[in-house]
């Protein structure tokens, strides 16, 4: 019975070679899922758990592939010849593909790309939650408009991308940035007073985050030829338009930027309305009419204090010539 229905089997399936290897992917397959049970189970952190899920993806995909070219090897050298042929038409056609596992290697030894940092790369700018060994996935984050805060979508990019386009890193070394923030008082303003306040809430912004600042910066300097100046916050004051304008310049915490700005913006509202002499200025026009325009548009034009009365003319009314 058994060697009948072996007999109606196709060749292919009556070698060895094949169940070998449906068995191995199968148990990889299990062995996979257990781990990843038991991974969900014991890791709290979500980022060490993923890191850990994905190497042991890794490491059974290695092991399945090294199986598999043992199982298949006598195959695989007759078809020698042929398998260089389309090696060579597939490298051409899969360059990017092939250009993104290389960089793949070059991603694991980056220390400035890693899962949670924040980079900017094919105009594309977010937080990465994965390094996959294609391609790189990120969740976006908007600009300035957005307060350089998540928008929700998830962004994927090839890895070759890293190695082709500039890349902007905002948590290398240091998650510190400049910002600044500007502000416009009246002409008639106080206006050294409005930038002694705007300088003291920048370095109450400043001071909880003194020695991270320090501390990361010189990191940079250790690790690049850059060597870092002045942390603390400056103001800088200029004439404007409609008033004097004055710019705080602080380093903020790449991912607290919009929460800072919150807080600055309500603490000088907030002193700057308790402060007598210093008020916000903005856009306003003032009109200068002349008798003349007054005249045009139709309005009464009263006379000036200064302006002589013309005197009345004395006599009988009924007095002819």
């Amino acid at each position: 019975m058994i060697e009948d229905l072996l007999q109606r089997l196709p060749d292919w399936a009556r070698e060895w070679h094949w169940p070998a290897a449906v068995v191995v992917v199968a148990l990889a397959i299990v062995a996979y899922r257990i781990l990843a049970h038991q991974i969900a189970a014991q890791v709290a952190d979500a980022e060490k758990r993923h890191v850990y899920r994905k190497r042991a993806s890794y490491s059974i995909a290695a092991f399945v592939t090294v199986v598999l070219a043992i199982v298949f090897f006598e195959a695989l050298r007759e078809l020698g010849t042929v398998l260089g042929f389309l090696g060579a038409g597939l490298a051409i056609a899969l360059r990017e593909y092939i250009a993104s596992f290389l960089a793949w290697f070059y991603l694991l030894g980056q220390r400035n790309v890693a899962l949670g940092s924040r980079i900017e790369v094919a105009g594309v700018r977010g937080d990465v939650i994965d390094i996959g060994v294609l391609k790189l996935t990120l969740i976006e984050v908007r600009g300035e408009g957005m307060g350089e805060q998540s928008s929700g979508r998830l962004v994927t990019i090839p890895n070759f991308k890293l190695l082709t386009d500039p890349v902007y890193h905002f948590t290398a070394g240091s998650p510190f940035v400049w910002d600044e923030i500007e502000f416009q008082v009246t002409f008639e303003s106080d206006w050294e007073r409005a930038r002694d306040i705007l300088a003291e809430i920048g370095r109450e912004v400043y001071e909880p985050h003194a020695e991270e600042i320090e501390s990361g910066f010189r990191r940079l300097e250790n690790a690049y030829a850059f060597r870092y100046g002045i942390t603390t916050p400056i103001v800088y004051t200029s004439v404007g338009g409609s008033g004097v304008t004055l710019k705080l310049r602080y380093l903020t915490h790449v991912r607290q930027r919009r929460d800072n700005r919150d807080r600055v913006s309500r603490e000088v509202l907030l002193r700057f309305r308790a402060t007598p002499g210093v008020e916000l200025a903005y856009p306003t026009s003032r009109v200068y009419r002349t008798e003349m325009d007054a005249e045009r548009v139709g309005e009464k034009v009263e006379p000036s204090r200064d302006e002589p009365r013309p005197e009345r003319a004395e006599g009988p009314l009924g007095r002819g010539l």
